[in-house]
């Protein structure tokens, strides 16, 4: 295993391989979200180093702006990230540089909608008291819509690969609302579920689009569900994952399905055919908690609280680091193709959301 362990307050590339290059001609970079420490620290996986932190108070923003979640262009143009602290969401350069930002309360995780210029945003997890709405915002002007939802704690979130409809999943209830974009209509599903919400953390649907799935944290299963009518998912499978799974990503190809799991220390990787485990990855996960995969699927980045403290914020359990007291984040690169551990870099405390440029989510 190639290991370089650096800190996210060092600034500058110190590793030693040849970096990878999108068609521009320019490395491909992992951004992961440090939330409490109020930075985002910027990675070149080929190197295992770190290429810039960026201090979003440095930057103007507050003392506590808690970058949350992150979503990156497919070239690797722009960059956006939740700022659950500062309620906005917003668009870098790939230099770093602020170009600007919308306004939306206590936003939480994003999704691109690859087909237009609109980005999507629901809510934090901390939101206990959030509107039942997410922002639906045009990328190119950063202006954001307010759309109605219907269901509570609106978190989990989904683009379908046509753009056509983006799927929000309830913390508060087993529900998912459908928002179908043409006719900004929302519809609501219900899901089987017994007495106890099942907590869905987040979804992703299927490069094809036929399936959605969602992280169910208290009942520790990946949901599976069919999209043969769009606007009426239908729960078909349930597949055990660890404890508390958290975000979630199919691979480019659409055969696999990849979990981490915030309590059991892991990652799950499904087989997207059969709904069965293929194996799970174990390593030197420590909270896991933002999962993405390169473009051409050949590494999987996940990000890591690195806390053994765990808060809970209306029913919903979730790694946090004491203040005053995180350790280190931790970025973990595996090989998708071996399923093994092959990099770790240590960043800007506390690691959740990511993203990447060309990959998936």
């Amino acid at each position: 295993m190639r290991r370089l362990v650096v800190l996210g307050l060092l600034l500058g590339c110190m590793g030693t391989g040849r970096p990878a290059v999108r068609p521009s001609g320019r490395p491909t970079l992992v951004y992961v979200a440090n939330q409490a420490s109020g930075k985002v620290t910027v990675i070149n996986p080929a190197s295992d180093s770190i290429a810039a932190t960026v201090d979003f108070t440095a930057l103007g923003f507050s003392a506590h702006p808690k970058p949350h979640h992150i979503v990156v262009e497919p070239d690797g143009s722009y960059w956006y990230v939740s700022l659950v602290g500062d309620n906005a969401v917003v668009k870098l350069d790939r230099e770093n540089h602020v170009v600007a930002k919308a306004e939306t309360v206590t936003p939480g995780l994003l999704a691109l909608d690859r087909t237009s210029d609109l980005l999507y945003s629901t809510r934090s997890m901390s939101a206990v008291n959030a509107p039942a709405r997410i922002a639906v915002i045009n990328r190119k002007t950063m202006t954001a819509t307010e759309v109605e939802v219907l269901v509570s704690r609106p978190h989990g979130l989904a683009i379908a690969p046509d753009g056509k409809h983006a799927y929000v999943a309830s913390l508060g209830t087993n529900q998912i609302a459908v928002y179908e974009a043409a006719r900004e209509h929302v519809g609501i599903v219900e899901v089987p579920g017994g007495d106890t919400s099942q907590v869905m953390v987040q979804l992703a649907v299927s490069p094809d689009g036929k399936t959605l799935v969602a992280t169910s944290q208290l009942t520790g299963r990946l949901l599976v569900f069919d999209l043969a009518d769009p606007n009426q998912p239908k729960l078909v499978q349930r597949v055990n994952t660890g404890d508390w799974p958290w975000l979630v990503t199919f691979t480019p190809d659409g055969a696999e399905v990849w979990v981490p799991n915030q309590r059991s220390n892991d990652v799950t990787v499904v087989d997207a055919r059969r709904w069965s485990v293929i194996t799970t990855v174990k390593g030197e996960f420590a909270q896991p908690d933002g999962i993405a995969i390169s473009g051409d699927g050949k590494q999987v980045f996940v990000a890591n609280h690195n806390t053994d403290n765990v808060m809970t914020m209306g029913g919903i359990n979730m790694a946090m680091p004491m203040p005053g007291m995180a350790a280190p984040g931790r970025l973990i690169v595996i090989d998708a193709k071996k399923r093994a551990v092959v990099g770790r870099v240590d960043t800007a405390p506390d690691g959740a959301g990511l993203g990447v440029a060309g990959g998936k989510p």
